[in-house]
């Protein structure tokens, strides 16, 4: 399986137990398949090659304590996050069960799925995940209904894996997700986004526990609406807020001359998260946030960049 054709729809050809033998794979260093290897990062169950927190808890339900059930129902929340559950989940919530034909165009519409997916390549995964309690699929009437969770309710080990789609239909939600990667960040926290908008400063001051936060050091483009007086008015407010909280807070402009990335990021010390502009999520646009596959030389465009004053 070549690795530029891996995608978010790759669950539905992969059984649980080759991703729970991917797990061990990990574990100790071993070679994971790229199909598995993709899904346990985007999971955040594997992080550079290596098990995250949320990842060696599920080794150890599967491996060392053998509580196979238990292990298949972790995996099962870990996976909730993957485009084609989220779209199931947030799409079919409070329309009852839907048939399974119906499930596949669906996931066909938001391409989570490619065109050549049949029903019959699904089915073995809805299966999976009804058994494990993540949606419901009945096997006579073949149909589908959505167990979506409330808002808040923890994914798999709530720690990198809050990741989830984000849709029109779940404005509050779209937030509430944000919102859960910030409450998790400690030490130094990063925002880079091109276009970062103050707005963001309102969530990151809302939700940011202070009290494991040292620094906050946002990195922007240069265009005229990100560093206006305005949001240098908003940041002023903000950075002193902060300041009297014990936590040092920065931002800083990477040139359009110098400056060679575009995607948007949320780190800590030791978690990255690809992220949409504050302002996709607050028009309710399609768009993910998600474990980043690497993380990018925040250290070396923050010493090229020019700090606001």
């Amino acid at each position: 399986m070549d690795d530029d054709s891996v995608d978010d729809a790759v669950i539905f050809a992969i059984p649980a137990p080759a991703l729970l033998d991917g797990i061990r794979a990990a574990a100790s260093s071993g070679k994971v398949d790229p199909g598995p290897e993709f899904l346990l990062n985007r999971c955040g169950l594997v992080y550079g090659g290596e098990l995250t927190e949320a990842g060696r808890a599920l080794f150890k339900l599967a491996w060392v304590l053998r509580k196979t059930d238990e292990a298949q129902q972790a995996l099962g929340r870990a996976l909730r996050q993957l485009t084609p559950i989220q779209v199931i989940e947030q799409e079919l919530h409070g329309l009852g069960a839907v048939p399974e034909a119906g499930v596949l165009d669906l996931l066909r519409q938001h391409r989570a799925v490619g065109a050549e997916v049949s029903v019959d390549d699904i089915r073995p995964t809805l299966r999976w995940l009804n058994a494990v309690g993540v949606l419901v699929y009945s096997t006579k009437l073949k149909t589908v209904r959505s167990l979506a969770p409330a808002p808040d309710a923890a994914l798999a080990g709530e720690v990198q894996a809050i990741a989830a789609m984000v849709s029109p239909k779940t404005p509050y939600l779209n937030v509430v997700r944000l919102r859960r990667v910030l409450r998790a960040l400690k030490g130094i926290v990063w925002w880079a986004d091109p276009h970062f908008g103050a707005r963001a400063l309102e969530e990151i001051a809302e939700e940011l526990d202070t009290g494991f936060v040292t620094e906050i050091r946002i990195i922007s483009g240069d265009a005229e609406n990100v560093v206006s007086p305005k949001s240098m008015k908003d940041f002023a407010r903000f950075r002193a807020e902060m300041a009297n909280k014990g936590v040092v807070a920065e931002w800083r402009v990477d040139g359009k001359f110098n400056r060679d990335w575009h995607d948007r990021w949320i780190a800590d010390d030791k978690v990255t998260w690809n992220v949409p502009p504050i302002n996709t999520l607050l028009k309710n646009d399609y768009s993910e946030i998600s474990p980043a596959t690497e993380r990018p030389p925040l250290p070396t465009w923050w010493k090229r960049s020019s700090p606001r004053t």
